[in-house]
């Protein structure tokens, strides 16, 4: 009889999260392909990023798996993406997957010079590097939205 509850509550619980699933998506703005969206508050700025004029960087990016990988390439700076959405002030800004997946970076991270872009992948997508960071969970592929707070 016990074994009986455990399954009939697990089932219910698959069953609430397939739910939960079907609503957050449904309710998702989608973004454009090929855009970027930059919200500040209720403003929200939706820019092209093979507009932005590209940068030479190169550096090391830590992936999964805590291996060191170099990389190379053409690379927007996140604080020019924020000041081409005309956002001056900021405490933090949150880089946003399609899949929802965010990481979160300081003012001080954004405004090194060095330090966080987005680079094109090889399917044309972009993908947020903080070169030098060893916390491999900001690296963010599929990037579509920056969050500025």
């Amino acid at each position: 009889m016990k074994k009986h509850r455990v399954k009939i509550f697990a089932l219910i619980m698959v069953v609430l999260a397939i739910i939960a699933a079907i609503v957050y998506f449904e309710q998702r703005e989608e973004v454009i392909e090929g855009s970027l969206r930059v919200t500040n508050g209720t403003k929200t700025v939706m820019l092209n990023p093979s507009k932005f004029e590209q940068t030479q960087v190169s550096g090391v990016r830590v992936n999964g798996k805590g291996e060191e990988i170099p990389v190379n390439g053409l690379g927007i700076a996140i604080k020019d993406v924020i000041a081409q959405a005309q956002i001056a002030e900021y405490a933090f800004v949150k880089v946003v997957s399609d899949d929802a997946y965010t990481a979160e970076l300081s003012a001080e991270e954004v405004k090194d010079e060095t330090k966080a872009f987005l680079l094109f992948d090889e399917e044309n997508e972009l993908r947020l590097v903080v070169f030098g960071d060893t916390n491999s969970k900001r690296s963010v592929s599929d990037v579509v939205e920056i969050v500025v707070e």
